[in-house]
């Protein structure tokens, strides 16, 4: 964290939290922070102080009340405000700076909600309470994030932080589960969404990631390729690909014009699959997922759901023929 991020994020926690001190008793629940006993017996303190003063204050205006003429009297009493919740000023000024990110994640969390569907009309959107206020918690801190080149950024449904992931790399993401929604493969979607989830995350997971990486791939391809396997695998894809080679064309050509091989395609699914080296566990060759090879395996997963989604490997004219004669 840039040291000249730290004040101001600060600020913004304590600003956050304030909007619901209950909150900021869950997010210590959460994070499994404990409130110092100082912090508590200062609260105490405090609390005491402001219904002194609060007491005198009544006193004071009930007396100027009943010195009034009958018909002169009315208004209310000055109230003083509460003392800030020690909660709150403890996750903004007590916690150290490695726990600040969690604080944040956690505040987003609790506090706001995901964007409206896009069908719902602007004045409901605008009319929503709880989308006015994650507009004004959100805002602030995406400033902060953007202008201090911060690795991290709002989720895109606003509930968390997440690695600030490269622009190409967001791109074909989204072009990946487009295609496979277009196409049919909701799943696969649905898996390559999870993947950069836990990828992305403060608290990053690549080993579920790459298993999710591995998932979206065959909800496009098991179906595609093994449609009457009961137990199909990316593994199982790859061996059918590397095997049925002359069944199948690739959309890209060879040097004399023809429908290229699945060559290419098999070295990606290879990789993939024999790339997962936690897949295993007690065996020599187990070893723990990086966040590197978790972020290679969703490029290769992203590209191999678009290409697969589009119909990029397809079987050959003759051998389509020899398959709807054989059905």
């Amino acid at each position: 964290m840039p040291e000249s991020l730290e004040p101001a994020l600060r600020t913004w926690i304590e600003e956050t939290a304030a909007r619901n001190p209950g909150e900021a008793a869950h997010v210590m629940v959460r994070l499994d922070l404990v409130l110092p006993q100082a912090d508590v017996d200062a609260y105490v303190r405090e609390q005491r102080r402001r219904d002194r003063e609060q007491a005198r204050l009544d006193a004071r205006w009930e007396a100027e009340q009943a010195a009034r003429p009958e018909g002169t009297r009315g208004g209310r009493p000055p109230v003083l405000p509460e003392p800030a919740d020690p909660c709150v000023l403890y996750l903004a000024w007590g916690t150290e700076r490695e726990v600040l990110w969690d604080v944040v994640d956690a505040l987003l969390f609790l506090l706001c909600t995901e964007p409206p569907a896009p069908e719902k009309q602007p004045v409901v959107t605008w009319l929503s309470g709880r989308t006015r206020r994650t507009k004004r918690i959100v805002e602030p801190l995406n400033r902060l994030l953007v202008e201090s080149r911060s690795v991290y950024e709002v989720a895109p449904d606003r509930r968390g932080l997440q690695r600030r992931m490269e622009a190409g790399l967001s791109e074909a993401l989204n072009t990946a589960a487009n295609a496979a929604e277009t196409s049919g493969y909701l799943a696969a979607r649905r898996s390559l969404d999870r993947a950069r989830d836990k990828l992305m995350a403060v608290h990053s997971d690549p080993s579920g990631a790459y298993v999710d990486a591995i998932r979206a791939v065959e909800a496009v391809a098991c179906p595609m390729f093994l449609p009457r396997d009961p137990l199909p695998t990316l593994g199982k894809v790859r061996d059918h690909l590397r095997n049925a080679d002359a069944k199948y064309a690739y959309v890209l050509t060879d040097k004399s014009g023809k429908p290229g091989d699945t060559r290419g395609v098999v070295a990606m699914l290879t990789d993939l699959w024999e790339g997962h080296s936690d897949r295993h566990a007690g065996g020599p060759r187990e070893v723990p997922v990086t966040q590197e090879a978790a972020e290679a395996a969703l490029t290769i997963a992203t590209a191999l759901v678009t290409l697969l989604s589009k119909r990029a490997v397809r079987l050959r004219p003759d051998a389509a023929t020899r398959h709807r004669e054989a059905r």
